[in-house]
């Protein structure tokens, strides 16, 4: 049972080293900061883990699509060339005959041709 008569002075110090000494820390403050650093670099950690393999499949579908484009536009210009040699075939007779005689190996009377072979074509 409680005394009536006492009186509990919040203002005294129960610290026997002194009352002039700083206050401890509260040492559960500390370890909830602490946990709470922790929890928080292991959030992080888990979003790298989890997103770093779809941000690598995002880099390979890039480079990927950067080939196919490169592809792309070779196949489109040779058919740019193509196109342009086959109206040239249909309304330029000069470069019919031109074409011809290369790829038939067909000369005029008295003509001598002459082929050069070079290494990379």
């Amino acid at each position: 049972m409680r005394d009536p008569e006492f009186k509990d002075n919040l203002e005294l110090s129960l610290r026997l080293d002194g009352g002039g000494a700083k206050p401890r820390p509260n040492v559960w403050k500390r370890l909830s900061r602490v946990m709470e650093f922790v929890i928080y670099v292991l959030l992080i950690l888990t979003v790298v883990k989890l997103f770093g393999p779809e941000r690598e499949r995002q880099e390979e579908l890039k480079a990927e699509k950067e080939r196919v484009s490169h592809i792309r536009d070779g196949k489109e210009a040779r058919v740019l060339r193509l196109r342009q040699e086959h109206r040239l075939l249909k309304t330029d007779k000069g470069y019919l005959e031109t074409v011809a005689r290369d790829r038939l190996n067909l000369q005029h009377e008295g003509e001598h041709i002459v082929r050069i072979n070079r290494g990379g074509e």
